[in-house]
């Protein structure tokens, strides 16, 4: 049983909740922790009254399979986006959420089936893509993130939401999250992997966490990369020309102590 999460507080995040529960019809029902929840059928949906980013403690009030964070995302330079993510901090900071050099648990399958409804139902034309692991908030039950970029003009537009809302609502209720998918994890690309992105949604290559190459040289991170997954991967997929030689030795080095095989793409 699937948990969408939206907050309040966020216009695109609100949006994209009513445009859920205009294409389902949800029942209220009663408050969780004082939260207000919704159900259709085996899908839950969860109000937070705050941000998404510190809601640490949702998978002690709600048991769910996995949580989908619907929610806005901000770029400086205001470009329009689709993307996916799972969470988690690759450094000593945590300056959105979650802990310091600690990852949550991907959902890989259902994020890539996510990934795939949103190129199917992008009238906008934007850029779908996952983006790299960051921010918080920690959990032990698997999740990810699907928001909307843009401009003020595109989070604040209802009928842009839409399309997060309808691409989150088809992958559940299709029950899309192709077991067909090679679970990878992937290392060494940018903030937006674009050659990661293109092998989900071209070749059937689910990621689970993907470490941006500004990160690379945290090799404790490796194991959690591997293991913090609904589905543990069968690879790992390294951005070659990405990471410099002497780093992808010890990364590969590390590869090896967890015993991930991995290809270069």
């Amino acid at each position: 049983m699937p948990c969408i999460v939206y907050s309040k507080d966020n216009t695109t995040s609100r949006n994209i909740a009513n445009s859920i529960m205009n294409i389902v019809e949800f029942e209220e029902k009663e408050k969780v922790n004082g939260l207000r929840t919704f159900k259709h059928r085996n899908i839950e949906l969860l109000e937070l009254d705050s941000g998404i980013l510190a809601c640490d403690f949702i998978d002690e009030i709600i048991k769910t399979d996995f949580f989908v964070f619907v929610c806005s995302h901000r770029s400086e330079k205001g470009i329009p986006s689709l993307t996916a993510h799972p969470e988690g901090n690759w450094a000593n900071e945590a300056k959105l959420g979650g802990k310091p050099k600690s990852l949550g648990f991907a959902s890989p399958l259902e994020m890539r089936s996510v990934l795939l409804m949103l190129k199917k139902n992008n009238w906008a034309g934007f850029p779908v893509t996952y983006e790299a692991t960051h921010h918080g908030p920690l959990l032990k039950t698997p999740s990810f993130f699907v928001e909307v970029g843009g401009n003020e003009e595109i989070l604040k537009s209802a009928k842009h939401s839409e399309i997060v809302a309808k691409s989150v609502i088809e992958s559940i209720l299709e029950n899309d999250a192709d077991g067909g998918a090679s679970v990878v994890v992937g290392f060494g690309c940018l903030h937006y992997p674009d050659k990661f992105t293109r092998l989900a949604l071209e070749k059937r290559y689910a990621f689970s966490h993907i470490m941006p190459k500004y990160y690379i040289d945290e090799l404790d991170m490796v194991s959690q990369a591997v293991t913090r997954s609904s589905i543990k991967p069968e690879k790992a997929v390294i951005e070659w020309k990405g990471i410099k030689s002497e780093q992808r030795a010890k990364l590969i080095d590390e590869l090896n102590n967890v015993g991930l095989d991995y290809e270069k793409v």
